[in-house]
């Protein structure tokens, strides 16, 4: 799992991992609102993942699906991770925790699962650890669910909590019609 901003680090770490593992599964995590997988461009709480334009430097053809996570799901991972694991991190940690999670209960018993968390908390002091600040926008005391929902295309719905999708396209390509966009398609897996 790897969050996606302008999409260097996410390439980059997966090129390097398949060298010594040519079948790793490369999932993106991404913030609602975000366009950089073909959702429309929305007002976007979280930083450091995500993106209103769509940076060039994403390998598409890289990802095996990709999950969005809204902030209040990020805030309930990020706190759970500190108070369970003494591990921290802002946005971005938060979301890939979460994905992270779901993986580690749905694939198969065995599988090496990965989560990069590109950074800690001293920047998120005055958000994602402040309870008057997640109180103020709506993201303190939330269920979050187990599963995500699925979609099973980019562009099905606008997703507005976790939601994955096992049909990676890049939204700007010049391929022709939408369904030539599709860059990769992965069956989905019963929970």
């Amino acid at each position: 799992m790897c969050s996606v901003g302008t999409g260097g680090h996410s390439a980059g770490v997966a090129r390097v991992l398949r060298r010594t593992n040519p079948n790793l599964r490369l999932i993106g995590v991404d913030t609602i609102g975000s366009t950089i997988f073909g959702q429309p461009a929305a007002a976007r709480l979280m930083r450091g993942l995500g993106s209103s334009i769509y940076p060039r430097n994403v390998d598409y053809g890289a990802f095996a699906e990709v999950h969005w996570v809204a902030p209040a799901e990020a805030v309930w991972a990020c706190r759970t991770l500190a108070a369970t694991y003494y591990a921290s991190g802002g946005w971005s940690v938060g979301a890939v925790a979460l994905v992270a999670g779901w993986v580690a209960r749905n694939y198969p018993r065995g599988t090496t699962v990965a989560a990069v968390f590109p950074d800690g908390p001293q920047r998120y002091f005055d958000t994602i650890y402040n309870d008057e600040y997640c109180r103020r926008h709506g993201i303190s005391e939330i269920d979050v669910p187990e599963e995500p929902d699925t979609i099973a295309h980019p562009v099905a719905q606008v997703v507005k909590s976790w939601t994955r999708c096992p049909t990676v396209i890049d939204p700007v390509g010049d391929r022709g019609d939408s369904d030539r966009h599709v860059v990769a398609h992965c069956e989905s897996r019963a929970g």
